[in-house]
Formats: structure tokens, C-alpha cells, sequence
């Protein structure tokens, strides 16, 4: 009977696991290289889960001084899995040196564990170093996920959690469940076996929702974003530039507005081609971007013209930038396909007024743009 029990617990576990790692491929692959091999690492954490759980019953089978330390060695690896698996989720690469050093950590773990227990030393100082060497990853990994938590979604943030609940099962729960059971109950195939499904189950619906919501999130940028230019476009102007002025008027903060227009585009479309057109906006919109604080936001709104929302900037302000953005553009060569090519670039300004609509205010920064185009173009004119 209690092999039929074994059997059918390290059975379901490994079934679980299956899924887990069946399910990493259905999930969207990372472009980044770095990223992409987040799931080979969180494939090989389910794994070596899994083998914590067949190795307590390699115990329970009465071969213990093989299935404990190989028990303290699939959990201290399956925290490295875990480790490994989130830096590559957040882009970063590891050292080879800190992957020898964890390849000797997991070595050394086995020997000490097994001569402590052929030497009949006491349990508790093998499950003490057992515990430490694996909570050591989860610390490293949980620390990696709380350097971007500030900026982290749901996903992110539902993983740190996961990582705080594996700490405190290895830091609290799994000392006291030792401390007050007997070293040689049956039960503990059965609470290995709990412990591992739940945080199978955690991780990996903490994992996907991770990689879908930051999938998500790169999705909406795309849509609020030009693909030529990389500045934003008319789907973010309607949907999130009325937020800016909104929360400029709540927080009676100045918002200014810039219109600008590539002069006489056109004739760089007629004279060198599209291709030479798209280079030349690029490179304008380059020049633009570097000038621009933080929170100044760039809009292309189609074609050659091109909006910019500067928040906490007023009108005087606004037009010295404009100024600084005409001077350095028109003294910029752009050199596209061996051509030479020489911009200006006209600029309307306007701070927005006390309980004015953004729309109403774009609309005057237009007329301002269409003033200095029609006054000879080349320069800055402020409503």
C-alpha cells in the first residue's frame, strides 16, 4: 500500500510537471536572446523539482543515505534553476565563473550531507545546511525581481510574491515542520509532495503571467508608437496625451504645446525618393528626441508634422526650446544614400491656457505653425 502511494504521488508530480514544461513552449518566445532562454531554465526548475519529491521516495524506500542528499541537492539546484530563470527572464547574463561556483556548491552539498549522515551527526545540521543552500538562490532571485519592481506590471510583481512565499516555506514552515515530526513518518513523502505541487503551480502561473503581461504591455507600446520614426503617433495623442493635460490642470501645472513642420518635405520626396524621405525623417526626429527632457513626449501626427507635449514647461520655455531644436536642425547636414540633404523646420507655440482643452490648444499651436510657414518658414512663432 505505501508504494502504491509513492508511486501514485511522484507519478502526479511528474505529470505536473510535464504540463509545466509543456506549457513553456506554447508560451510566446522573447525576441532577446538573453530572455528567450528564460524557459530552458524554468523547463530544468520543474525538473529538478520534480526530483526532490522521486528522491524522498528513493527515502522512504529505505535507501537513505542516498535519496537525503539527493534530496538536499535537487532543491539547492532547483533554486538555481529558479535563480537562472529569472535573470534571464529580466535580461541578464551570469558569469561562468558564478556557474561553477553554483555546479561546487550543489557537489559539495551532496558530499557534506552524506558524510554528515554516514558519520551519524545530527539530522539537524544537515537539514540547516540543506535549507540555507537552497533559500541562498531564492534570496538572489528574489532580489533581482525587487530591483525592478518599481516599474514591474502585475506579472512582476506576482512573481516577487511567489519568491517571498518559497522563502518563507524554506525559513519557517519547512524548519518547523522538521522540528516537530518524526525524522522516519511516512508522511513526509506526502508534505514534500504538497509543498512541491504548490509551488509548481505558483511559479508557473507566476511565470506566465509574467512573460504574457510584459508581452501585453510591449503590444500597447507598438500601437502608441510611429514604427518609422520611433516617436509616438495619432493613437497616443487620443488616448493618453488628454491624461497629460488633464492631470496638468488638477495639479495647476503649465502644459505647453510645440507644432512643427519639416519645410518644403515634399521636394526631398520628389527629388531623392521616399526611401531618402523616411532616412531624413529618422534622422529629424533623432535630433529632436535629444534635445527633449524626460518627460517631454514627441508625437508624430502624420506625414512631416510632428507635435510635442511638454509638461511643466511655460510658454517662455517652450519657445527657447522650440528656438534651440529650429537652430540645431537647420544647421544639421542629414546624409542619406550619398546624399546631402539640408532641413528646416517651422515651430508653433503655445502654453495651454487655465480650463482649456488640449484639442483647442493643439488647434492654436497649428495656426502658429501655419503662421511661420506662411511668414517664410525657418522660424518659432508663440500664440
Amino acid at each position: 500500500m505505501q508504494y502504491t502511494q509513492t508511486f501514485i504521488q511522484v507519478g502526479i508530480l511528474a505529470v505536473v510537471a510535464f504540463i509545466g514544461i509543456g506549457f513553456t513552449f506554447a508560451l510566446p518566445t522573447p525576441r532577446h536572446h538573453i530572455k528567450a532562454k528564460s524557459v530552458i531554465y524554468a523547463r530544468w526548475f520543474l525538473f529538478s523539482s520534480w526530483l526532490v519529491v522521486a528522491f524522498q521516495a528513493v527515502v522512504q524506500s529505505g535507501y537513505e543515505y542516498i535519496g537525503l542528499p539527493g534530496i538536499y541537492a535537487a532543491a539547492t539546484v532547483s533554486g538555481y534553476m529558479l535563480l537562472m530563470s529569472v535573470n534571464k527572464r529580466y535580461g541578464h547574463e551570469v558569469a561562468a565563473v558564478k556557474k561553477y561556483a553554483a555546479t561546487a556548491h550543489v557537489v559539495l552539498l551532496f558530499i557534506a550531507t552524506l558524510a554528515l549522515l554516514l558519520s551519524q551527526s545530527q539530522a539537524w545540521f544537515a537539514h540547516a545546511l540543506a535549507i540555507s543552500s537552497t533559500a541562498f538562490p531564492v534570496w538572489l532571485a528574489q532580489k533581482r525581481v525587487g530591483r525592478y519592481l518599481s516599474d514591474e506590471t502585475i506579472g512582476g510583481r506576482l512573481l516577487f510574491s511567489v519568491l517571498w512565499f518559497v522563502m518563507l516555506m524554506l525559513l519557517v514552515v519547512v524548519p518547523l515542520y522538521l522540528g516537530n515530526v518524526d525524522p522516519k513518518s511516512t508522511y513526509h513523502l506526502t508534505a514534500t509532495f504538497a509543498l512541491i505541487l504548490v509551488v509548481m503551480l505558483t511559479f508557473m502561473l507566476a511565470f506566465a503571467v509574467n512573460i504574457l503581461q510584459s508581452i501585453l504591455v510591449k503590444l500597447h507600446s507598438l500601437v502608441h508608437t510611429d514604427p518609422l520614426t520611433g516617436a509616438k503617433n495619432r493613437y497616443f495623442f487620443y488616448e493618453t496625451a488628454p491624461k497629460l493635460s488633464a492631470h496638468a490642470r488638477r495639479n495647476n501645472e503649465v502644459l505647453s504645446v510645440v507644432a512643427c513642420d519639416i519645410d518644403y518635405f515634399k521636394s526631398i520626396n520628389d527629388q531623392h525618393g521616399h526611401v531618402v524621405g523616411d532616412i531624413a525623417l529618422k534622422r529629424f526626429c533623432e535630433i529632436i528626441q535629444k534635445q527633449l527632457r524626460l518627460e517631454d513626449t514627441l508625437i508624430r501626427m502624420g506625414g512631416e508634422e510632428f507635435l510635442i507635449l511638454s509638461p511643466g514647461c511655460d510658454g517662455d520655455q517652450a519657445k527657447q526650446m522650440a528656438e534651440r531644436l529650429r537652430a540645431t536642425i537647420s544647421e544639421t547636414k542629414i546624409t542619406a544614400r550619398d546624399v546631402s540633404i539640408s532641413l528646416t523646420a517651422s515651430f508653433g507655440v503655445i502654453e495651454m491656457p487655465d480650463n482649456a482643452d488640449l484639442l483647442s490648444a493643439v488647434k492654436h499651436a497649428d495656426q502658429a505653425l501655419f503662421d511661420a510657414k506662411a511668414n517664410g518658414r525657418n522660424q518659432v512663432i508663440v500664440v
